[in-house]
């Protein structure tokens, strides 16, 4: 349970700065405006961030109109108590009207405590930019939010004879889109990958699951499945796109013909030769295509594969692109007419042999 000392010392609390504010003008008028902000922050919780701000703006604009109106047409300061406890008045206008505020003096004596009032004075133009602080501020700016916004330049002109300009600023967003955005090439990957580039678009190449044997080696082991990367004609260029490009770029790169195997001599138990027609089946040749391996100027995460000459052109058919003895798979459109591009076999009991078709 609360002491009497508790309260007299509460008491003596209150009654310093009830006394430091009506000594001190400035500290009054300050006490009004931070009263005034607490008002519109409990008035506008419900508003949107944008909403707050222009009417906390508007809110300062207020309190700067009010402030240097009071410092401009204020005649007379709030009294002084005399050290002799008696207030100096000064002289104040004709029909000065005046605001009572008391302030209590505390006398402790024993458990027992008194009040002493007494009384100051306030000028027209002081009571006049208070009541102007508070109405414009609290009232204006938050149940009328859209009116503050069409008529607070009129209005602050009657409390000033230039209404302050607000600062123009340029939101950060709208400086970014003015610089020039690069636009982004057709023929340049956004995602990691093996890519044909042929007619200025880009193609993604899908990797073999078998690797391009030694160039020793004739043919590679049979691959049972189509191309799926086709692309328009044979005069291309290969872009690589990987995380590692920068420091570990091929040294060299090259296309491998993959044929296809058009049909199978087999031999029956009389040894009377059977020819057998064979679909979806090929394999990489021996037959190698040199390209040329260069940087991407644009990019240093990529680098290019380009031909021997700028005219250099593949013939329609299946080839493998190889990149450290990993095989990429594409096929050029049109009809085949290069008779690398066709192989027949033949199984024996010694194994299998193979040979280039007759017609391609």
């Amino acid at each position: 349970m609360p002491t009497p000392m508790a309260e007299v010392e509460f008491a003596l609390v209150l009654s310093r700065m009830i006394d430091s504010v009506q000594n001190d003008p400035e500290h009054l008028r300050a006490t009004i405006y931070e009263l005034a902000r607490v008002k519109m922050k409990e008035q506008s919780a419900s508003q949107s961030p944008a909403d707050k701000r222009q009417l906390s703006k508007a809110l300062e604009t207020a309190i700067h109109g009010v402030e240097t109106f009071v410092k401009k047409n204020q005649t007379i300061a709030l009294p002084r108590p005399e050290r002799g406890g008696q207030p100096r008045v000064l002289a104040a206008p004709a029909r000065a009207e005046t605001i009572r505020l008391e302030s209590p003096y505390i006398e402790v004596g024993g458990s027992h405590w008194s009040v002493k009032r007494r009384t100051f004075r306030l000028t027209t133009p002081w009571r006049f930019g208070i009541v102007l602080a508070i109405a414009l501020t609290v009232a204006l700016a938050v149940t009328q939010r859209e009116r503050l916004r069409n008529d607070a330049g009129s209005v602050m002109a009657m409390i000033t004879s230039k209404a302050p300009k607000p600062a123009q600023v340029v939101p950060r967003a709208a400086v970014a889109n003015t610089a020039p955005v690069e636009e982004h090439s057709p023929t340049t990957p956004t995602t990691y990958g093996i890519y044909a580039v042929s007619r200025d678009e880009l193609y993604e190449l899908e990797m073999l699951r078998i690797r391009a044997p030694d160039i020793r080696i004739a043919v590679s082991p049979a691959i049972q499945t189509p191309s799926r990367t086709v692309l328009p004609n044979g005069h291309l260029k290969f872009v690589v796109y990987r995380r590692d490009s920068a420091t570990s770029a091929a040294d060299r790169a090259e296309v491998r013909v993959i044929a296809k195997i058009t049909r199978e001599m087999s031999f029956d138990p009389a040894g009377k030769p059977v020819l057998n027609k064979i679909d979806d089946t090929w394999v990489i040749r021996n037959i190698s295509i040199p390209f040329r391996v260069a940087p991407k100027r644009d990019n240093p995460d990529m680098y290019e594969v380009l031909g021997e000459t700028p005219e250099s052109t593949l013939t329609p058919g299946r080839y493998a692109l190889v990149l450290k003895g990993q095989a990429y798979d594409f096929t050029v459109a049109g009809p085949i007419s290069d008779p690398r591009q066709c192989l027949e076999r033949m199984a024996a009991t010694n194994g299998q042999f193979y040979s280039g078709c007759q017609k391609p």
